[in-house]
């Protein structure tokens, strides 16, 4: 064979060779020949990791309360005649001796004892003032002025701010973590949070739902709140002690509550679906009492939802970390 030839048969069997093997130029690798599907990509989740932390927890028993004015002093005509005006209205604060109900007697209108004036010996003028035994809040206003009134009949309430507190239903079984005296937390529905103390438990409970009532006095300073205002109560049930948290959005669970796991990361890329056994609960922590994670040990603290038991991630840093 001549050279002339030797040298277009090596040319074509190179040509060939270059037809057959195509690689993609982005990344080197073969590329799939004309009809064939490209392989899928799989999607890696973005998350940021985080390890578990020795922190101070108590068991804590949240029950729910409602304020009350246990004391009411009811205010009562003292004679029969008219309401003169100025009438009280519904949440005027009162103080101890102060002229609530005015009250002119009958005889008084018809004679106009009021209006005598100047006779010595003429002491009887027919007003009769009513007046309130303690400081306190006017709760209902039942007579108006120039209404009509009986002797002994109701004119008004007043709630004793003095004796202000919320009451406690709390469920026959844990009727062991309550005791009079023992202070507690007062959640508002505005988010204020008021120190209070158990202070009297009721001889009463509950038949239907099997709970003990208590007396819950706030400590303190406190806010004029109305009847009826529905709060949340915090008792430690255990002294504070020293255990492994995660951040709430690291612990995963099941519709049912029952199952809690976390996702551990594996390797920079793979993370696995760990069981754990959860304990108090905190606002942003949750206790782990099992497994015994280490310091080296990584979870998922977020981008977590939804992944399988096996996963592929990407970790990347938080948000504010990359701020900074």
């Amino acid at each position: 064979m001549t050279f002339p030839k030797r040298f277009l048969f090596l040319l074509l069997l190179s040509g060939l060779a270059a037809c057959g093997s195509k690689k993609d130029p982005a990344t080197g690798e073969a590329a799939p020949a004309d009809g064939e599907e490209e392989p899928a990509v799989k999607p890696r989740a973005l998350v940021t990791i985080g390890t578990v932390r020795a922190d101070t927890l108590t068991d804590v028993l949240r029950l729910s309360a409602v304020s009350a004015y246990p004391a009411k002093d009811a205010l009562r005509a003292t004679t029969t005649g008219y309401v003169l005006s100025p009438a009280p209205v519904v949440g005027q604060a009162v103080r101890a001796g102060q002229t609530v109900f005015t009250i002119q007697t009958k005889e008084s209108r018809v004679l106009h004892l009021d209006k005598l004036t100047g006779d010595p010996r003429l002491r009887f003028s027919g007003i009769i003032r009513i007046k309130t035994a303690r400081d306190g809040v006017m709760a209902t206003v039942d007579k108006l002025a120039g209404d009509y009134v009986q002797d002994g009949e109701q004119l008004g309430l007043t709630y004793d701010k003095s004796r202000f507190g919320f009451i406690l239903d709390v469920p026959a079984t844990q009727l062991r973590y309550v005791h009079t005296g023992q202070r507690c937390r007062i959640s508002l529905p505005d988010g204020r949070v008021l120190s209070g103390r158990v202070a009297e438990v009721l001889a009463t409970a509950d038949v239907s739902i099997q709970t003990q009532r208590y007396t819950i006095r706030p400590i303190g300073p406190v806010p004029d709140l109305p009847e009826n205002l529905a709060v949340q109560v915090e008792l430690d049930r255990t002294a504070p002690r020293l255990t492994s948290t995660l951040p709430r959005g690291a612990v995963l669970t099941d519709e049912t509550q029952t199952e809690f796991w976390v996702m551990r990361l594996l390797n920079d890329s793979t993370a696995v679906k760990v069981p754990v056994t959860v304990g108090a609960q905190e606002k942003d922590h949750i206790e782990i009492k099992a497994p015994r994670f280490s310091a080296k040990d990584k979870i998922l603290l977020s981008g977590n939802f939804g992944l399988d038991d096996t996963a592929a991630v990407k970790v990347t840093r938080p948000v504010a970390a990359q701020k900074e």
